[in-house]
């Protein structure tokens, strides 16, 4: 198996996936019994992971450990006479025990996988394609709330949905902006969001710079280091820029993936203050693919870090410049903003 055949669709760019499994998990009903995964399935199984391990894991050290330690517990028949959610429980337990990466995670879910069996092979429906249009649509592009203090020149915008790449979640992003264009302070909620693509963070850091004045964003680092990426602002961005405005982002535990990646390289760029919690530390790209028996593995390939450097926040989360519970987030920057006002008019009197 070449990796190479998953690229049309690996379009998740950073996720959480916790949070994702949450809600594709499929149950499996207690009151059949499920069947056991076939020993050959299994090995079937066990070999697309350890190729894709092997082909494209940016780290090779830990891939290789990774795969050493499947090959161990396949010897030892640890994955026989299980079912196909027990196996991918097994199988991801056993990797992280080898190295913890959130990220690296089989999971079972019939819809999931029947959904990327589609796109895989060309044979996505119209409708298919249609409901996902209107679930983004009803999800307003995970835009949930814009709202303006004008006592404080305050806007708030919240973004709990995940980010989204598509044409229309870009103009809803502008919206977004555009209506906070003329605040002196900008606070962006990204509390529980976990993640989705890299592009939207960078589509909103480009507002928070003057035109011309694009910004080395983020640095991806694959196995193959001559597909290595430098992430840059946009050029352009729809809407009045607010290089001037003061810009709080807001975390908790569960901000993660490409909305971490946000808050860490407009807090590197000292472009923002970022408030919260420490957030979920999962700081590397993948692609979703299918195996067999309705399981799926989220598959690293790409670890995301600060320009020119190896240090990112796989593992150890972006640390907030104010600390605070992640439920106390929006208090502590709306009580900073007061705070700097109040001492603005104090000297000016």
């Amino acid at each position: 198996m070449k990796l190479n055949c998953y690229k049309p669709v690996a379009l998740l760019g950073l996720l959480s996936l916790p949070l994702f499994m949450s809600a594709q998990t499929t149950a499996i009903s207690t009151k059949e019994a499920a069947p056991v995964v076939s020993k050959e399935a299994t090995h079937e199984i066990l070999e697309k992971i350890s190729k894709g391990l092997d082909e494209s894991y940016p780290f090779p050290d830990i891939s290789k450990k990774y795969i050493a330690a499947l090959k161990s517990q396949e010897t030892k028949k640890a994955y026989e006479n299980l079912t196909a959610e027990q196996l991918a429980k097994k199988i991801t337990k056993d990797l992280r025990d080898v190295h913890k990466d959130v990220h690296l995670t089989i999971f079972f879910s019939k819809d999931y996988f029947e959904q990327l069996t589609r796109t895989y092979t060309n044979t996505s429906t119209p409708e298919d394609e249609q409901k996902e249009l209107e679930r983004k649509r009803k999800n307003n592009y995970g835009f949930d709330a814009v709202e303006l203090d004008k006592k404080t020149s305050t806007a708030y915008i919240k973004i709990s949905g995940g980010f989204h790449g598509d044409q229309e979640a870009f103009e809803m992003a502008a919206n977004a902006m555009n209506m906070a264009a003329y605040s002196k302070n900008i606070i962006i909620d990204i509390r529980d969001n976990g993640g989705g693509t890299g592009m939207m963070g960078r589509f909103l850091a480009g507002y928070f710079f003057n035109p011309g004045d694009e910004r080395y964003y983020l640095h991806g680092y694959h196995k193959d280091r001559t597909k290595d990426i430098q992430e840059w602002t946009y050029p352009f961005v729809p809407g009045k820029r607010m290089a001037d405005s003061k810009l709080y982002i807001l975390v908790n535990k569960r901000t993660a993936s490409a909305t971490e990646g946000f808050a860490f390289a407009m807090q590197k760029m000292h472009r923002a203050t970022v408030v919260g919690d420490t957030t979920a530390g999962a700081g590397i790209a993948g692609s979703m693919i299918p195996l067999k028996e309705n399981l799926v593995v989220f598959l690293p390939v790409k670890m995301v870090a600060a320009p020119d450097s190896d240090q990112g926040w796989e593992g150890i989360g972006v640390l907030p410049d104010v600390a605070v519970k992640g439920e106390d987030a929006r208090t502590e920057a709306e009580r900073i903003i007061k705070k700097e006002q109040e001492e603005v008019a104090t000297k000016t009197k």
